[in-house]
């Protein structure tokens, strides 16, 4: 009977890899290794495309492991857990609302960051320096520090959006571990579709 809550709890576990995988080779791997791209165009647009493609991968991922977290919760009134499940509970749901706010928020900016490349502005090129030769005050100069500011931005949303993960795949391990020492829960969760 609680084969639709097996599924959901599947998709939550495959979307929650998905983001922090993704995330995790894009920051540990990618970044780094298109460092050996020397012109910079080059290594703006190669970073874009790939994020740009990811981008909507991560958004798929965040759908899949908040969507069965948040129709579970529904489902739930806080009686069936203990005292300690339920403050794990409360944790992981604050966890899922940061998530989505930091992953949707990194993949919005790096759209707009993704614009900025393709117009020949992206952080790359202002930090090699070509804006920096423009005029002190000058647009070219605004523009570049514009997307320096930006890429740090979607940067550091980003890595907040990956450390909330990885605590809500600890805040899953967690409750998963709370479930099997309850003594109420196991006998509720069998009416669970």
């Amino acid at each position: 009977m609680a084969t639709l809550s097996s599924a959901g709890w599947i998709v939550h576990d495959v979307g929650l890899a998905t983001a922090i995988g993704g995330s995790l080779f894009g920051k540990v791997a990618l970044e780094p290794a298109l460092e050996e791209i020397s012109a910079p165009f080059e290594r703006d647009h190669a970073s874009e495309k790939a994020w740009n493609r990811f981008s909507w991968i991560n958004l798929a991922g965040h759908v899949a492991f908040a969507l069965p977290w948040l129709l579970g919760r529904k489902m739930l009134t806080g009686r069936e857990v203990s005292a300690r499940a339920r403050g794990l509970t409360r944790t992981k749901d604050v966890l899922v609302v940061v998530s989505l706010i930091t992953g949707i928020s990194s993949i919005i900016l790096g759209k707009v960051l993704g614009r900025k490349v393709r117009k020949g502005e992206g952080p790359a090129q202002a930090h090699a320096g070509q804006a920096g030769q423009a005029p002190q005050g000058s647009l070219v100069e605004a523009a570049a520090a514009n997307s320096r500011s930006l890429a740090r931005v979607v940067g550091t949303l980003g890595t907040v959006n990956m450390i909330a993960n990885a605590s809500i795949l600890a805040m899953t391990t967690l409750l998963a571990m709370e479930s099997s020492r309850s003594i109420r829960f196991p006998a509720w969760s069998r009416r669970l579709p």
